[in-house]
């Protein structure tokens, strides 16, 4: 079919073909092949998406579970993570590093660190010697590293300045001192109740 355009003095001749009407005549390999090109282009297509699909959910349904995972660590406190039950006592401390001593006091201790009140607090990683002074029994020395500190918090976000310590490189004595010390301010905040 042909259709006859007159603009001005140019005269077009365009040849209008009807898509189904081409194929009509068209050999069986023809069609074989244009159907192959339109089932080839539509797997393709269905990858492009599939794989764009895959790469969304990957991102937001692994940044989903990170936050998850995040927050129910989060919710789990100090405590539940300890090895040895945390006992608040308050007895009087002083800390001995490079020949240097500070005052502090015990807020909390276990068998495994403490808690100490001081203005200073020591650098992570920190190690040195600690000397409780307790109830009844004179000073207790203790090799110790500290854990975490909250030295660079602003004084405002502060409740206690201090340090956390866990005991290291300790004699088995000094633990079973330790142990028994405990043991027995529990004892006395237990009748006082």
């Amino acid at each position: 079919m042909y259709a006859a355009i007159q603009t001005g003095n140019v005269n077009l001749k365009i040849n209008h073909i009807d898509n189904f009407a081409a194929l009509k005549g068209a050999p069986m390999e023809s069609k074989l092949l244009i159907n192959s090109i339109v089932l080839g282009g539509a797997f393709f297509v269905g990858i492009i998406v599939f794989w764009y699909i895959f790469g969304y959910l990957k991102k937001h349904v692994a940044a989903d579970q990170s936050n998850q995972a995040y927050s129910a660590a989060a919710k789990t406190s100090w405590e539940e993570k300890r090895r040895h039950p945390r006992v608040e006592l308050s007895w009087p401390v002083f800390i001995e590093k490079s020949e240097q001593r500070q005052d502090a006091q015990l807020k909390d201790i276990s068998l495994g660190g403490a808690f100490l009140i001081c203005q200073e607090p020591l650098a992570l990683q920190d190690q040195f010697k600690v000397t409780f002074i307790l109830p009844n029994q004179g000073p207790l020395q203790l090799n110790a590293e500290v854990v975490w500190s909250n030295a660079n918090m602003p004084s405002d976000k502060v409740v206690n300045r201090g340090m956390g310590i866990r005991f290291i490189k300790n004699e088995e004595k000094q633990r079973q001192i330790l142990q028994n010390a405990i043991a027995v301010a529990l004892e006395k905040f237990g009748d006082s109740n």
